[in-house]
Protein backbone atom coordinates (compact mmCIF):
# COMPACT_ATOMS: atom_id res chain seq x y z
CA UNK A 1 0.00 0.00 0.00
CA UNK A 2 2.66 2.22 0.48
CA UNK A 3 4.49 2.22 -2.65
CA UNK A 4 1.01 2.11 -4.75
CA UNK A 5 0.01 5.65 -2.62
CA UNK A 6 3.95 6.62 -3.62
CA UNK A 7 2.64 5.91 -7.02
CA UNK A 8 -0.39 7.68 -7.44
CA UNK A 9 0.64 10.69 -5.59
CA UNK A 10 3.28 11.37 -8.34
CA UNK A 11 0.78 10.31 -11.14
CA UNK A 12 -0.41 13.17 -13.85
CA UNK A 13 -3.93 12.55 -14.25
CA UNK A 14 -6.34 14.77 -16.48
CA UNK A 15 -9.41 12.68 -16.35
CA UNK A 16 -10.13 10.53 -13.35
CA UNK A 17 -11.84 7.44 -13.96
CA UNK A 18 -12.07 4.32 -11.51
CA UNK A 19 -13.53 1.06 -11.00
CA UNK A 20 -17.10 2.50 -9.54
CA UNK A 21 -18.73 5.87 -10.68
CA UNK A 22 -18.91 7.31 -7.16
CA UNK A 23 -15.24 7.33 -6.45
CA UNK A 24 -15.45 10.07 -9.02
CA UNK A 25 -18.66 11.56 -8.82
CA UNK A 26 -19.72 9.72 -12.40
CA UNK A 27 -23.60 10.53 -12.39
CA UNK A 28 -22.92 14.04 -11.22
CA UNK A 29 -20.00 14.99 -14.19
CA UNK A 30 -22.07 13.24 -16.62
CA UNK A 31 -25.04 15.68 -16.00
CA UNK A 32 -22.52 18.52 -16.08
CA UNK A 33 -21.99 17.63 -19.08
CA UNK A 34 -25.06 16.92 -21.02
CA UNK A 35 -25.94 20.47 -19.44
CA UNK A 36 -22.94 21.98 -21.55
CA UNK A 37 -21.04 22.62 -18.86
CA UNK A 38 -17.10 23.70 -20.06
CA UNK A 39 -14.51 22.83 -18.99
CA UNK A 40 -15.58 19.36 -19.65
CA UNK A 41 -16.37 18.09 -16.08
CA UNK A 42 -13.96 14.63 -16.00
CA UNK A 43 -11.48 16.86 -16.75
CA UNK A 44 -10.47 16.78 -12.83
CA UNK A 45 -6.70 16.62 -11.63
CA UNK A 46 -7.90 17.98 -8.68
CA UNK A 47 -10.86 14.96 -7.94
CA UNK A 48 -8.11 12.71 -8.45
CA UNK A 49 -5.64 14.18 -5.82
CA UNK A 50 -8.52 14.41 -3.23
CA UNK A 51 -9.36 10.72 -3.90
CA UNK A 52 -6.03 9.65 -3.65
CA UNK A 53 -5.48 12.15 -0.38
CA UNK A 54 -8.78 10.47 1.20
CA UNK A 55 -8.47 6.94 0.40
CA UNK A 56 -4.70 7.36 1.98
CA UNK A 57 -6.05 8.94 5.42
CA UNK A 58 -9.13 6.34 5.44
CA UNK A 59 -6.07 3.41 5.07
CA UNK A 60 -4.21 4.63 7.65
CA UNK A 61 -7.20 5.50 9.94
CA UNK A 62 -7.77 1.81 9.76
CA UNK A 63 -4.27 0.34 9.92
CA UNK A 64 -4.36 2.42 12.93
CA UNK A 65 -7.11 1.05 14.68
CA UNK A 66 -6.37 -2.65 13.74
CA UNK A 67 -2.56 -2.22 14.92
CA UNK A 68 -3.96 -0.82 18.45
CA UNK A 69 -6.19 -3.79 18.58
CA UNK A 70 -3.15 -5.91 17.84
CA UNK A 71 -1.70 -4.94 21.23
CA UNK A 72 -4.55 -5.80 23.49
Amino acid sequence: YERTFRVLKNLECDVFLGAHGSFFSLLEKAILLVQGKQPNPFIDPAGYRTYVDDTEKAFREKLKAQQEAGKN
